[in-house]
Order: structure tokens, then C-alpha cells, then sequence
């Protein structure tokens, strides 16, 4: 009786679990389509990245998006008429670690050990650029000492974005 007992309560608990469970709909890898500026990446799940922010259901991977946005936006006001980049991301690990902080969560530690690195491949061509095609790998070792990440600015992708504005200026000049 006690067995039987058991197995009823496990399979109640199943089935609530897999009531409560929401299927994830598949994120989009890129954005959509632009004439100038195209930001796609690869699946973040193969990214060095190991995000502290879970959501129900797996992993929150919207940042990705909100870096991929703000790539194509920079690169939207430096890009000289005529041209376009397409941009392709294929690892991002952020700056900071994600470390237990005593209970059931993690916190991302900002250490200068921890600095933000992006891998990307990307295409330039068209009027006034010199065509190019090639794989950039980007980091920001002195992170810490840049002007984004004094108190005050609380922007999650910060370091990041620092370092796509660093690439964007070498890559398309000053504008």
C-alpha cells in the first residue's frame, strides 16, 4: 500500500512539473534584415559565456539580442554611405564571473581577471570602404579603468559595448 502511496505522489509531482514547464520558443540567431547593417550570432549555448541570468524554462540569453542591437545601431551612424557591414558573432564571454553567493542564485563578479571577449567575423563593402571579410577578436584588458564602468553606470552590457564602440572606431573611423 505504501509503495503504491509513493508512486501516485511521484507521479502527480511529475505531472505538475511538466504542466508548470513552458515551452521556450527558439530565439532568433539575428536580426532582421537592414540595407546597411545585418548583427547575427551563433547559438549563445556554444558561447564561452556562462550567464548567471537563468530564466523559467533555461537560460536567458536576451542580451545577446541587446548587444546585436546595439552593434547595428553604433555601426548604423559611423557607416559611410554606400557601404555595409554585415557582422556575425561567434563567441561572447562577458566581463565578470558568475559565482555562488551562498544561497540558490549566482552574482556576477566584476574582477579586472575577468575581462569581456568577443569573437566575431565580419564583412565591409561598398562605396568609399576598402572591402573586407575577416574574423575579429575583441577584449578590453584594462576594462576596469574605462570610464563605462565607474559607479553610476548600471548598464548590465557595459564592458561589452565598450568594446564593440573600441572595434566600430578602428574599423569605420571616428564620425
Amino acid at each position: 500500500m505504501r509503495s503504491t502511496t509513493m508512486m501516485l505522489a511521484m507521479s502527480a509531482l511529475l505531472l505538475a512539473s511538466c504542466a508548470s514547464t513552458r515551452t521556450r520558443e527558439p530565439q532568433a540567431l539575428q536580426l532582421p534584415a537592414n540595407d546597411r547593417v545585418n548583427v547575427s550570432w551563433a547559438d549563445p549555448a556554444t558561447f564561452s559565456e556562462h550567464s548567471c541570468d537563468f530564466a523559467p524554462g533555461g537560460r536567458d540569453t536576451a542580451w545577446v539580442g541587446d548587444l546585436a542591437r546595439y552593434t547595428r545601431d553604433r555601426a548604423e551612424k559611423s557607416l559611410p554611405g554606400g557601404a555595409r557591414l554585415d557582422v556575425h558573432f561567434i563567441d561572447i564571454d562577458r566581463a565578470g564571473e558568475c559565482l555562488p553567493n551562498g544561497r540558490a542564485e549566482q552574482i556576477r563578479v566584476i574582477r579586472d581577471m575577468y575581462p569581456p571577449r568577443i569573437t566575431l567575423h565580419y564583412r565591409l563593402s561598398g562605396n568609399g570602404v576598402t572591402a573586407t571579410n575577416a574574423d575579429a577578436r575583441l577584449s578590453d584588458l584594462a576594462f576596469m579603468m574605462n570610464a563605462p564602468g565607474l559607479p553610476g553606470n548600471s548598464d548590465p552590457l557595459r564592458y561589452e559595448k565598450r568594446v564593440i564602440d573600441d572595434w566600430l572606431r578602428k574599423l569605420l573611423g571616428k564620425r
